[in-house]
């Protein structure tokens, strides 16, 4: 696996910026001239991520966000394929003012989806039994049944991205094709999906000490300018608070989606 996928524990600054038309082929004619393409990508220089985020029945997380508050957190599983597959993680991603961390719990695929089917005590003894075990695992457990947590989005895109071994605190990643459904039980999209970047792509920049001199360069000259982009936010918003007439509607269907 390559190095940022073996990694369990970041904490780094992230940068967001929408890109699109010549600006788009700017910046990426900029990073593949200066970096180098991650060495999991396909021939056509991409791979796919799958992101399966959990929210509580009256969506505190998402509420969290919408609030701007300077800590929160969410959980989500990353598998880099349709469906699950490995490697599959189990991620904590937050935020500490402007520093965002992530911790991620390695998770087997082999009865994972059947795991989910059956609620949250099928999924919590899977993760409590995954070799890799640890502290991701033991709170996203605890939220589990405290605040019952259960599956809330699916979010697919496609993602080409950039690292340079001669600096490796520094990392870019542009994703387009930003796709999102509500989630099954068994962590499947399930009913319509929403396109949540039509016409552009996400530029993000991940660095832990400080921006590379080009790069600042770059964002001067292409005129960018950073924007507050959550793809959980936005696929939330547009799925169920949107989607849903009410409150109480949304926290009916979200609270007969998993039995314990």
């Amino acid at each position: 696996m390559s190095p940022h996928r073996l990694r369990l524990h970041f904490h780094r600054y992230e940068f967001k910026y929408r890109v699109s038309g010549e600006t788009f082929k700017t910046i990426l004619h900029a990073l593949e001239n200066r970096m180098e393409r991650d060495e999991y990508s396909s021939p056509g220089g991409q791979y796919y991520v799958r992101s399966l985020y959990f929210d509580t029945s009256d969506f505190r997380y998402h509420q969290e966000k919408e609030a701007g508050l300077h800590s929160r957190y969410k959980f989500r599983i990353r598998s880099y394929s349709e469906g699950f597959s490995d490697p599959l993680f189990l991620e904590l991603k937050g935020k500490q003012d402007n520093l965002v961390y992530k911790h991620r719990q390695p998770i087997p695929v082999a009865n994972l989806e059947e795991a989910m089917s059956g609620g949250i005590s099928t999924l919590c003894e899977a993760v409590m039994n995954s070799r890799g075990y640890n502290g991701v695992g033991s709170r996203f457990v605890s939220d589990c049944y405290r605040c019952r947590l259960s599956p809330s989005l699916v979010v697919d895109y496609r993602r080409s991205a950039f690292e340079n071994s001669a600096n490796p605190d520094f990392r870019a990643t542009i994703d387009t094709g930003v796709m999102a459904w509500k989630a099954r039980r068994d962590g499947s999209p399930s009913g319509g999906m929403v396109d949540i970047s039509p016409d552009f792509g996400i530029l993000e920049i991940k660095f832990r000490y400080h921006l590379p001199s080009w790069f600042h360069q770059l964002i001067q000259r292409c005129e960018l300018n950073r924007v507050p982009f959550s793809k959980f936010h936005r696929a939330g918003e547009r799925l169920w608070m949107l989607g849903s007439p009410s409150l109480l509607n949304r926290r009916v269907e979200r609270g007969r989606s998993w039995p314990l």
